[in-house]
């Protein structure tokens, strides 16, 4: 799977269970509020299932946030290696440009030569 489809399916993914979660919670409340328990029972429920859905958003959100710092970092050093490579790339492209240029040299200084040869064999 690529990339682009793997976030899409995340972006999706989010919105999703963020909407089953506030259902849930909302459930739960109204859920709550309708039961046959007294008032003060059920502010206190809804009290202590609230603390523990913020709980658990926190949770998550520490997961989310430490997936987050654990890609960037991978994405760092991935990005140093291409960054390495790339400058060892050019290294070697440098040094076969002035093997070439070398050679190119060595041919332009012989053809010279044998013109030169062939001018004084001609004026002769």
């Amino acid at each position: 799977m690529n990339n682009k489809s793997e976030n899409n399916e995340r972006s999706i993914f989010r919105p999703i269970l963020l909407s089953l979660l506030t259902g849930v919670a909302i459930g739960t409340i109204i859920g709550m509020i309708y039961s046959p328990k007294a008032g003060k029972e059920i502010r206190e429920d809804i009290k202590n299932k609230s603390e523990e859905f913020v709980e658990k958003s926190k949770k998550g959100y520490g997961t989310v946030v430490d997936k987050a710092k654990e890609t960037l970092d991978k994405s760092k050093e991935k990005l140093s290696e291409v960054k390495g490579k790339s400058e060892e790339f050019v290294e070697k492209g440098k040094e076969v440009i002035g093997q070439a240029k070398n050679v190119v040299v060595e041919k332009l200084n012989k053809g010279k030569e044998k013109a030169k040869e062939v001018d004084d064999y001609l004026s002769n």
